[in-house]
């Protein structure tokens, strides 16, 4: 755990001016009255209540002790880590039914190379070949079933604005969206203007797929001239 990073978080006690939460390694963390939401507070418990899960950002750490804040952490980031959150719950609740006994140390494996069991499981839908390494060959099947499961789907999007300088402008902007990707979507909205839904299984790589998307639509709008600007559509 670094500090900037969003976690996910269990309220244990709440006071007026102190609120205690516990940290996925264990460990308490506090959000102090002014980081749990803008101006004055007239009731605590509006925010937060004991048992509640939360998303905080990370501010500083000292020793075993965070820092934390509720209300820096943005919307898209909230739903994101409460997403991944269920998934690793969804997995962990699925290896102990599958691994039995096994569970914990095929766990310990796991979490020494990943992050959690989400981050697990989205580089074994790349690379079934992770799962010799870290499960035992008579459970390996009923895992990747598992792993492989069809989830929801999440969507980003963005707004694109394209303003073409020679005559034939029409032509050059299809030529920029002709990208082959099924699992994006390219809706025309007025003169210039368009949206862009890409649809996503994990948000993290999602929003690199996205970066690298808009960075190749800059790249052919500037090769046909054409002016190119993109901004997150919320």
């Amino acid at each position: 755990m670094e500090e900037g990073d969003i976690i996910p978080c269990k309220v244990k006690e709440v006071t007026n001016t102190i609120t205690f939460v516990e940290m996925p390694n264990g460990q308490e963390g506090t959000i102090i009255s002014s980081e749990i939401a803008a101006g004055r507070i007239k009731l605590m418990r509006q925010y937060v209540v004991p048992n509640k899960q939360v998303v905080c950002k990370v501010l500083r750490i000292e020793g075993d002790h965070a820092h934390l804040s509720l209300r820096r952490v943005t919307s898209k980031e909230k739903k994101e880590v409460m997403q991944k959150t269920k998934q690793t719950q969804a997995i962990s609740v699925a290896f102990k039914q599958i691994l039995k006994e096994k569970e914990k140390d095929v766990n310990e494996k796991i979490l020494n190379d990943f992050k959690d069991l989400s981050e697990f499981a989205v580089s074994v839908r790349t690379k079934p070949e992770l799962l010799q390494k870290y499960i035992p060959k008579e459970n390996q099947k009923a895992i990747e079933k598992i792993i492989n499961k069809k989830r929801k789907n999440e969507q980003l999007r963005q707004k694109i604005k394209i303003k073409c300088l020679e005559n034939n402008g029409i032509e050059r902007i299809r030529k920029i969206f002709n990208l082959k990707n099924d699992n994006l979507k390219v809706t025309y909205i007025s003169a210039g203007k368009f949206s862009l839904r890409l649809t996503v299984e994990d948000f993290k790589t999602g929003k690199k797929d996205m970066a690298e998307i808009l960075e190749e639509l800059e790249k052919r709008a500037k090769e046909n001239n054409c002016e190119f600007f993109a901004s997150e559509d919320k």
